[in-house]
């Protein structure tokens, strides 16, 4: 609520807020009178909600656990859905709202909205001109990422719950997942990982390592709740693009400094450019979507397949091995998420073996 309603409410000429749902009083007050509502269209219950006459899209901000059942009804009664990442916590709930969505016709977006941070959408648009060629590496360290807490009038440690988050830093910041396929240009066919957790009591890691390969190109990307370095680049035949934060830190948690381009057209720097979440970026193209019925920048088939990409790399350091995309659906962790672990054969060094991670303390 504190990214998205004023991102709404910013947007009058596309979106007009006429309801919303929070469980938590504290929460439903403070966006009440954020958006001028009556308290006949504020709601403790959701699906309450969704029985008025009156809207058209439903905007999802719920943890990933809940999304399965307020995402079905959502587009089971005939509204477009606009969705927080990840789109759930297992790929099979995933699938089913995928498929209830693309069975009603309405459409379904996930909030990638790091897709339109504007250091990320000129990195773009200088790959697409050629400045460096076919990228072939990309490079995003975002490990200076804030641990931030929960709404204190719900559950602040969520995101440290295995079953509520579906994972750790990586699950919270799979973001740069799919900001590195982005950038490579092509979807993600096989990934590698590695997993930290500093306290020997955690359930969740708080570093995770991880290679995203594609047809002739790879990413690295490195994620953790700390103090680490920040920033991305990406590199061509012909040359490369790098983007810098403020203080070396970690895009979203500090300002946007520079991006520095070294391509055919000499070397360059480019400072003038606002830091911007993107949420806005996301809703306008959103809006755009359904008024021309095209998908969105991304569709629920990418939320899909960025969320599987992003349970391999957990799968891959349990088993020490590289995963191919995509999941069998019939496999434990495509079924279950991060529980279906417990279901596949571990390897003896695994971080995840070794951390007694999501779970698995017993396997020690």
């Amino acid at each position: 609520m504190g990214y998205h309603l004023p991102a709404l409410l910013d947007l009058p000429d596309l979106y007009r807020v006429v309801a919303l749902a929070d469980p938590a009083q504290e929460r439903r007050e403070m966006g009440r009178d954020k958006a001028g509502l009556s308290e006949a269209q504020v709601y403790a219950d959701p699906l309450a909600m969704l029985a008025r006459d009156d809207l058209d899209m439903v905007d999802l901000c719920t943890p990933q656990h809940v999304r399965r059942e307020l995402a079905l009804a959502a587009v089971g009664s005939g509204r477009h859905l606009l969705t927080e990442k990840p789109i759930a916590t297992t790929p099979s709930d995933a699938r089913a709202i995928v498929e209830a969505a693309r069975a009603a016709g309405v459409r379904l977006g996930i909030m990638h909205n790091y897709l339109f941070f504007p250091e990320v959408m000129r990195t773009l648009e200088l790959i697409h001109n050629d400045e460096i060629g076919p990228v072939e590496v990309a490079i995003l360290d975002w490990l200076g990422c804030a641990d931030n807490p929960g709404a204190a009038s719900y559950r602040p440690r969520w995101r440290h719950d295995p079953h509520a988050a579906g994972g750790g830093v990586l699950m919270d910041m799979l973001h740069i997942v799919y900001l590195a396929e982005a950038l490579l240009g092509r979807p993600i066919e096989r990934v590698s990982g590695w997993l930290h957790a500093r306290d020997p009591q955690a359930q969740v890691e708080d570093i995770a390592l991880a290679r995203l390969e594609v047809e002739a190109g790879a990413a690295l990307v490195n994620v953790g709740w700390g103090a680490g370095p920040g920033g991305f680049a990406v590199s061509g035949p012909l040359g490369r693009i790098e983007v810098f934060y403020e203080d070396g830190g970690s895009g979203a948690f500090v300002p946007f400094e520079r991006l520095e381009v070294h391509g055919v057209t000499g070397h360059h720097v480019e400072r003038d450019m606002p830091s911007d979440l993107g949420m806005r970026g996301t809703l306008r193209d959103f809006a755009a979507a359904v008024a021309t019925g095209r998908d969105s920048a991304a569709p629920g088939q990418q939320g899909l397949h960025i969320l599987e990409a992003t349970l391999a790399v957990y799968l891959s350091a349990a088993i020490g091995e590289t995963v191919a995309l995509p999941l069998p659906e019939e496999h434990p962790v495509s079924r279950l998420g991060v529980a279906g672990l417990a279901q596949v054969e571990l390897a003896p060094r695994s971080p995840v073996r070794r951390r007694g991670l999501f779970g698995l303390g017993d396997l020690n």
